[in-house]
């Protein structure tokens, strides 16, 4: 037993090493094929944050922010300043140390190796032993999936909400409640997804009276708030000055109920708003009814429902941050997967999502704005609700 064990660790080991290299190689060639110089990349603004922040700069500061830019010669000025909380950039100051190629070369190998431990710990929570068989078909599709392809090229976070709400739904099933809870404050980070998120799981937290999450969410929250404060004692006013304003700028432009709304009502604010809130409140009202009628649902569910919810009505987000469907989309897959035709459809289920979003984008070019594909999360929502209620955890 003992030398089998070994054995086990000793191939883990291995693919563990081959998984990384693979990583690399593919980071490294995704980074070289990018001109930075010409195209807008979303991680800039991460890295440049973290780099005034290892210089002592403030990342809000337009001035420091726009000399940031000259020493690569980009001609598009993405943003500003930055458009995220202090606290980001404090966390992005180590790779702020290293040269931008080289830094975005660890990030998007880091981002990928997120995707793929999120797919490995959702496959652990069925209690079927085909689910490993899942594995490849699922990662297959989710290498296709638009909103992946798009988080690599820019280096968005939302690979690491991903990995962090994975990571949360695995310690809430192992009762860790407050070390969940400390996780789950985090996406307070990314606050356009990330306070939404923490709202409607604190629902639930609350309604099962799992007090101890509360706590750690609220413990994360103060350490972060303070941890920018001690930084830089007025970035939350400075903040919130630059998001609210870019807010404005980009509201009814993006994938959700809103962005649809704004499509259907020509950009109309009193009919946008009417559709958008009417929306909002009737997706909010079928989670409520489901998480209270359906109390025994385990963490990964009612997660894998919120990031639904969150994608369909955040007032603020876009493609890439998509990527967070691969929960529901592996739960749905798990569920339908059984020997025969239903493990073929649970095989392919990722490339029609895949073809669900390529057909979205073909429609989507003719407004010359994606907001079509909000018609992505409400599909997989549908899905994910019609397995909830017919096969209940």
């Amino acid at each position: 037993m003992r030398s089998l064990k070994k054995q086990r660790i000793f191939w883990l080991i291995v693919a563990l090493c081959l998984l990384v290299m693979a990583c690399i190689l593919i980071a490294i060639r995704v980074v070289d094929a990018m001109d930075h110089h010409q195209i807008g990349i979303d991680f800039y603004n991460f890295w440049l944050a973290g780099h005034l922040v290892s210089q002592g700069q403030s990342p809000y500061n337009t001035v420091q922010w726009a000399a940031g830019y000259p020493p690569y010669q980009l001609d598009i000025d993405l943003n500003p300043a930055f458009l995220l909380p202090l606290p980001l950039a404090l966390l992005f100051a180590p790779l702020g140390w290293l040269p931008f190629h080289t830094a975005f070369i660890v990030w998007v190998t880091l981002l990928q190796l997120m995707i793929v431990l999120a797919l490995g710990i959702i496959l652990t929570f069925s209690s079927h032993h085909r689910s490993k068989l899942l594995f490849i078909p699922l990662l297959a599709g989710i290498v296709l999936f638009r909103p992946t392809i798009l988080t690599l090229i820019q280096g968005q976070v939302s690979a690491v909400l991903l990995a962090v709400l994975v990571v949360i739904a695995l310690l809430w099933d192992r009762q860790k409640w407050f070390a969940g809870g400390v996780l789950l404050g985090f996406l307070v980070l990314k606050p356009n997804l990330g306070v939404i998120i923490i709202a409607l799981l604190g629902f639930w937290l609350l309604l099962h009276s799992h007090w101890k999450a509360v706590i750690g969410v609220a413990a994360s929250s103060l350490v972060l708030m303070v941890a920018g404060l001690a930084y830089n004692s007025n970035w939350i006013i400075e903040y919130w000055s630059i998001g609210s304003h870019k807010l404005v700028h980009t509201f009814g432009g993006s994938p959700t109920v809103w962005g649809l709304g704004a499509l259907i009502c020509h950009r109309n604010t009193v009919c946008m708003l009417g559709f958008g809130g009417i929306a909002t409140i009737l997706l909010v009202l079928g989670f409520l009814w489901l998480v209270i009628s359906l109390k025994n649902l385990n963490p990964v569910t009612i997660i894998a429902l919120v990031v639904t919810l969150t994608l369909l009505c955040a007032p603020y987000t876009w493609t890439y941050d998509q990527v967070l469907l691969v929960i529901p989309l592996t739960l749905v897959a798990l569920a339908i997967d059984r020997p025969g035709l239903r493990s073929v459809l649970a095989a392919a289920l990722f490339p029609v999502i895949d073809a669900l979003v390529l057909i979205v984008l073909i429609l989507d070019a003719g407004l010359h704005v994606e907001i079509l594909n909000v018609f992505v999360p409400l599909v997989v929502s549908g899905l994910h609700a019609w397995v909830i209620i017919h096969t209940p955890v």
